[in-house]
């Protein structure tokens, strides 16, 4: 059996969190159970006897999954698969759309939904492609709308839908909107739309106005040498790795956690002091198919400018290569320039940007 055509968002099955112990009777339930909704995925589908080939891949964005299907929007068309039938599955990069290096290829709005899986919010829904999200107050990233894509709706009725999903969680409402390097918010059509609205650029939170993405290519940052501080790396939260991040941001007890270990994976990479055995610096790097994420770096103040943050990013390039994730991405705030600086001395450049709109009152 071929997939069936799909011709309206409204034929999708609701997305459903996988059960991998009790409710995945095939091996072809198993294996899409770890597909991540939202990705670009390739599925080797089963065809029905008689066909000239036994089976077929069908390479497109998983939008929506249950028990019995997959629903995958590919160039051509948005197909149903059965679950049953799927032979493999893996979640892939995305599809190259620009010239150059690999971490410059990928589209704004593609790489903007990689990075929503590097950081998942606690409590997530969708409107269209926009994806909401609420974890407590914990990081304007896991508490904003990603405005990529189209919503389903007008925008100003799209604003409206948002406004109240973050009022019925008691939050104020906060919208992320990205683009090109050097754009202006104004232009932007939710942007612009939000402006009107009273909503500011930052939301009352400077370091909110401008945020840089930057990407590079894991083969081109700088390696570890002889010289090079130790670094560990963990693929499990410790009690002190999470106390000394702590010191540097406001955590909300059991919401950061859960953003911190959400990722379908990373690792917990920290420095410490020879003489006092006290983690001195923390970096965290998520992963997913053919990208690295880093985020939550911090060196305390006394043990800046020894290497620490060379060798956390060099560590993570290192690792990134080892499991062929050929780019490597993060965030800095636009009004931070010597972390700007130091990125772009160990090969990163800026992909894009973003902002965050909010309210001040909020």
């Amino acid at each position: 059996m071929t997939g069936d055509p799909v011709p309206h968002p409204t034929d999708e099955t609701p997305n459903e969190t996988p059960d991998k112990t009790t409710s995945d009777p095939t091996p072809g339930h198993r294996l899409s159970a770890d597909l991540t909704v939202g990705r670009r995925v390739v599925v080797r589908y089963r065809l029905a006897e008689g066909s000239a080939a036994g089976a077929t891949d069908f390479v497109g964005a998983l939008v929506a999954r249950n028990h019995d299907f997959l629903i995958v929007d590919t160039k051509a068309e948005r197909v149903k698969l059965i679950r049953s039938e799927v032979i493999a599955a893996r979640d892939v990069p995305p599809a190259a759309t620009r010239s150059g290096p690999a971490h410059l290829r990928v589209s704004v709005d593609d790489l903007e939904r990689v990075m929503a899986t590097g950081w998942p919010a606690v409590d997530r829904g969708g409107l269209g492609d926009w994806q909401l999200r609420s974890a407590g107050g914990f990081t304007g990233r896991a508490n904003s709308v990603l405005t990529v894509g189209d919503p389903s709706l007008p925008v100003e009725k799209a604003i409206d839908f948002c406004e109240k999903w973050y009022a019925d969680r008691d939050s104020p409402a906060l919208f992320q909107v990205s683009g090109e390097a050097g754009f202006r918010v104004a232009d932007h059509m939710v942007g612009s739309a939000l402006l009107g609205r009273g909503y500011v650029a930052g939301g009352g939170h400077p370091d909110w106005e401008r945020i840089l993405v930057m990407t590079a290519s894991a083969k081109n940052v700088p390696p570890l040498t002889t010289e090079s501080v130790p670094v560990n790396a963990d693929a499990v939260l410790r009690p002190d790795w999470l106390m000394t991040y702590g010191e540097q941001r406001s955590v909300v007890p059991g919401v950061t956690e859960s953003v911190l270990t959400g990722s379908a994976g990373q690792l917990f990479l920290s420095v410490r002091d020879e003489a006092s055995n006290r983690i001195v610096g923390v970096s965290r790097m998520s992963i997913s198919p053919g990208w690295a994420g880093i985020f939550a770096v911090w060196v305390h103040p006394d043990h800046q400018r020894q290497g620490i943050a060379t060798a956390m990013t060099s560590s993570i390039a290192l690792v990134a290569k080892e499991n062929n994730m050929a780019a490597i991405f993060l965030q800095v705030a636009a009004d931070n320039p010597g972390a700007i600086a130091f990125y772009e001395r160990l090969g990163f450049v800026v992909h894009h940007e973003y902002s965050y709109l909010g309210r001040t009152d909020g």
